[in-house]
């Protein structure tokens, strides 16, 4: 399904520019992350996330031009593509970690950042390192992606300000498909962060308050985008089990 840029701009907050530039992107040809879609942003989260990331990075000064370098947006869609690999198990972590490192051969701009990530992607399970990393392993299963700020000139202010709205980004993201995924995951053994919480009800309520907490944190940024994922909150939940 086609998302306007429009959707973009009044109901995320997300540049017109920005918005503009990925959705009519097309999908780059022998990409896993984008193998058989006709469109570039579609309604998955995975997808969506992108120009709200990038708008997010633009809010906290990196320049429009820099973030939508064709070079830039090259490596994160090939980042992208392993990424997916791994997901489906086509390839392990480690292969994911040496290709994408590959990628970034040459282009690292702060090599203390990026060997900091590197020590904090190479844990057999995600615990918190330096400034990466929630306690709860279930939520940082896509923080390969912030390799992509190793491929940006971001100074000290907005790294820690780059990681900080990733951790409240995200993570919001993967609640709503936990959220919506609960009993297929529990069935199947799968991560989910209201198993890591406990289940049951108790589980479903600490998670909605770490939603709630995570957009108070996207409002000191962009408003429209916390109220945006705020109001999935009623839909929500009417997906939680009524006996559990």
């Amino acid at each position: 399904m086609f998302i306007a840029v429009e959707h973009f701009e009044q109901s995320m907050g997300v540049h017109k520019t920005i918005g503009r530039f990925f959705v009519d992107r097309k999908p780059p040809e022998k990409n896993s992350f984008w193998k058989g879609k006709l469109l570039y942003i579609g309604l998955g989260n995975g997808y969506v996330s992108i120009p709200v990331y990038y708008d997010i990075l633009y809010r906290i000064g990196l320049p429009m031009e820099t973030l939508l370098d064709e070079n830039h947006i090259q490596f994160m869609e090939q980042l992208m593509h392993f990424a997916i690999l791994q997901e489906k198990n086509a390839i392990t972590i480690e292969d994911e970690l040496k290709e994408i490192r590959a990628l970034l051969k040459g282009r690292v701009q702060d090599t203390v950042y990026y060997e900091t990530i590197s020590c904090y992607l190479n844990q057999p399970v995600l615990k918190p390192l330096g400034p990466f990393g929630l306690p709860y392993s279930s939520l940082n299963r896509a923080d390969a992606f912030l390799y992509i700020l190793c491929d940006l000139p971001l100074n000290k202010n907005q790294w820690e300000q780059a990681i900080r709205y990733w951790y409240a980004l995200h993570p919001s993201y993967l609640i709503i498909d936990d959220i919506r995924d609960y009993a297929k995951d529990k069935e199947g053994g799968e991560e989910n962060l209201i198993l890591d919480l406990g289940g049951g009800s108790s589980g479903f309520e600490k998670t909605f308050e770490m939603f709630r907490n995570n957009c108070e944190i996207l409002g000191e940024l962009n408003p429209t985008l916390a109220a945006f994922l705020m109001s999935y909150e009623e839909d929500l939940r009417e997906l939680v089990p009524v006996n559990i």
